[in-house]
């Protein structure tokens, strides 16, 4: 553990994220595989400290920003994904238009651009793939990114700028919610906590592998605590797959978005 608090993600021996990879993964039925050299490195589940500001003002500023970046991304799906049970023949033929003329210009930059560097290479990519099609696909993932990450920053309201003190345990409780909103979004359903009666340790999937998580973050705090805590947290939203959670929020039918989506989810 780093000496200022939590762990930074970043500062993790490689030995602990794989030892939290195997048992986050095998709670969520499934394997971590990283796509990149950089998620090799990194756990499946964010393990840094939830609050990194220094006064109120500091987090009322990037508050402000999260939620204005995801205005604005909500506005320009609003605008250029297609919605079959609303759209009239007219915006029908228009984003056809739009398609056509904003991909002959992708086209004709991606043959004027040289490639310097591995950012060119990813750029081009997109362009070769479909500029249109790739770039929705990057704006849903980035909201879906933005509004996790302005729900963590509700919780740090809650817990940090609301209250006169701020309560004992909180990297526990954060770990624990982060777990649990990702068992319920797995699953659609929440996660369950309970004790065995044969001694004093979790008897569920859930609390057993937070207790391991404990264990390996060396987060010294009551399992039972936290998790009860933690699921008492969860939303209808939570148990949602982030694509249709995306979908209700925009207020378009799921299907509209699910080609896209689906793409981006890489299913």
């Amino acid at each position: 553990m780093t000496k200022g608090g939590p762990y930074d993600p970043f500062m993790l021996a490689d030995d602990k994220v794989d030892s939290l990879n195997a048992v986050v993964g095998k709670l969520i039925g499934r394997e971590h595989k990283p796509r990149t050299l950089f998620g090799q490195y990194t756990p499946i589940i964010d393990v840094s400290r939830a609050n990194v500001h220094e006064s109120k003002k500091e987090f009322m500023v990037e508050l402000a920003a999260v939620e204005a970046v995801m205005a604005s991304l909500k506005s320009i799906i609003d605008q250029i994904v297609p919605d079959d049970e609303k759209d009239t023949p007219e915006r029908k033929a228009m984003l056809d238009r739009l398609s056509l003329a904003i991909e002959g210009k992708a086209v004709q930059h991606a043959r004027q651009k040289s490639l310097n560097s591995a950012g060119d290479l990813a750029l081009k990519n997109i362009f070769d793939t479909g500029f249109h099609y790739g770039t929705m696909r990057l704006i849903i993932a980035m909201y879906l990114i933005y509004r996790e990450h302005l729900a963590e920053l509700k919780d740090q309201e809650a817990q940090f700028w609301t209250v006169s003190s701020r309560p004992p345990n909180y990297y526990a409780r954060t770990i624990a919610l982060r777990l649990a909103r990702l068992y319920s979004r797995e699953n659609g359903k929440p996660p369950t906590f309970g004790m065995s009666r044969e001694g004093n340790f979790p008897s569920t999937d859930f609390g057993r592998a937070l207790e391991e998580v404990f264990r390996i973050l060396e987060i010294k705090a009551s399992v039972r605590n936290a998790a009860t805590w933690a699921i008492a947290q969860l939303t209808d939203d939570d148990l949602r797959q982030p694509v249709n959670a995306l979908a209700g929020l925009l207020g378009f039918p799921d299907r509209s978005l699910l080609p896209i989506a689906n793409a981006m989810m890489g299913r």
